[in-house]
């Protein structure tokens, strides 16, 4: 038998000695008359062996697609709390790869709310997100006149208190809607 391409050389019956027993089928290696000898895989001498293909490789993880339509932007990408680079960025892509599962992503712009959603990526499928970042609102400078009453206020003394007039049968009982107040704004 020739030895395969590449210089390999077949191994037989590994650990187990090798011998030869007469047979009615002729002389068979293993040890039994009734065992033929077999190939248990290619040898090649070490200096020879590629350390890439000393094991198989493990399977690559499935993966899935993230795509991203959220304004601004500008706004700054982070997936499982590493940056991946700004809207504008995955969006000239068009699509991030991710590993399969689930997934935390958080998109951060100066003037605007952090928006932190978490995602679950399927294999080979695209997801696609869509939001629009609200703008931080500022608090209102404190004001040193009291605010003016711009709306009409109806009254009925211990028993309603509203900016709609009220209604005699959504009144608790005991309540006479002839007693209402209107307050009207000065």
């Amino acid at each position: 038998m020739s030895p395969p391409a590449g210089g390999l050389t077949p191994r037989f019956g590994e650990g187990v000695p090798f011998r030869t027993h007469p047979s009615r089928f002729g002389a068979f290696g293993y040890g039994s008359p009734f065992y033929p000898p077999f190939v248990t895989g290619y040898s090649a001498p070490m200096d020879t062996v590629d350390a890439s293909r000393a094991r198989p490789a493990a399977p690559a993880p499935a993966t899935g697609l993230l795509r991203l339509v959220v304004t601004p932007l500008s706004a700054q990408v982070f997936i499982d709390s590493y940056y991946v680079g700004t809207v504008e960025d995955i969006n000239a892509q068009n699509v991030l790869q991710l590993e399969a599962g689930p997934h935390r992503i958080e998109i951060r712009a100066p003037q605007y709310q952090t928006l932190t959603v978490d995602v679950r990526v399927l294999p080979y499928e695209t997801v696609t997100y869509r939001a629009a970042l609200e703008l931080v609102r500022s608090a209102p400078a404190p004001s040193s006149a009291p605010p003016a009453a711009t709306t009409t206020m109806y009254v009925i003394p211990n028993c309603y208190v509203g900016n709609i007039p009220p209604r005699a049968n959504r009144l608790p009982s005991g309540c006479d809607i002839k007693q209402v107040q209107v307050l009207a704004p000065k």
